[in-house]
C-alpha cells in the first residue's frame, strides 16, 4: 500500500491498496455509513472519488487555479503536484528493462547454457530493474486508488 498527501486547494490523501478488491471493500464501507467522522490512515477524511474516476471536472475542485500554467487542464496539474512529490500517476515513466537488451542469451538446445554475453551486461540489467522497481513501488495505479479529502 502507498499512499501521500497533498496540500492542494483541498488537503488531499491519495491511497492504493494492495487488490482492487480491497478497493471495493474500503469505499463500500465509507459509502454506506456515510458517516462523517471517518478515519483513514490516522486522518478524519471524506472519500471523493475513486482513482479510475478521476476527471478534469473533479480535479477542478482539488488544485489551485493555475495561474502560472495556462497550458495544464486542473488533471494534467493535480498530477504535476503528485509527480512534484516524486510519485507517477496511471504509468511508471521508467521504461521496464528486458534482459535480452542487456546481453543475455537464451541457447538453442537444453545441451547449451544461456547466459550473459557480457559481465558490465549483467550489472547493467540489474542497475535498471533497481530503478524502475523504485518507480514501480512510486506509480499510483488508478484502479486501486482512493483519493480523500483531509478534514482535520
Amino acid at each position: 500500500m502507498k499512499k501521500i498527501e497533498l496540500n492542494l486547494q483541498k488537503r488531499l490523501l491519495i491511497v492504493e491498496y494492495e487488490t482492487e478488491a480491497e478497493l471495493k471493500i474500503e469505499w463500500a464501507l465509507m459509502n454506506a455509513f456515510r458517516n462523517p467522522n471517518i478515519t483513514n490512515h490516522g486522518h478524519k477524511v471524506k472519500p471523493i472519488c475513486k482513482g479510475i474516476e478521476f476527471n478534469d471536472e473533479i480535479a477542478k475542485d482539488l488544485v489551485k487555479s493555475p495561474d502560472n500554467f495556462q497550458f495544464l487542464d486542473a488533471e494534467n496539474t493535480f498530477i504535476g503536484e503528485i509527480e512534484n512529490q516524486g510519485y507517477y500517476w496511471g504509468e511508471n515513466l521508467i521504461e521496464q528493462p528486458f534482459v535480452e537488451k542487456y546481453g543475455w542469451y537464451t541457447a538453442n538446445s537444453q545441451e547449451e547454457e544461456s547466459g550473459w554475453m557480457y559481465e558490465e551486461g549483467e550489472d547493467k540489467y540489474y542497475e535498471a530493474l533497481k530503478e524502475w522497481q523504485e518507480a514501480e513501488s512510486k506509480t499510483f495505479n488508478p484502479e486501486k486508488t482512493l483519493i480523500f479529502e483531509i478534514l482535520l
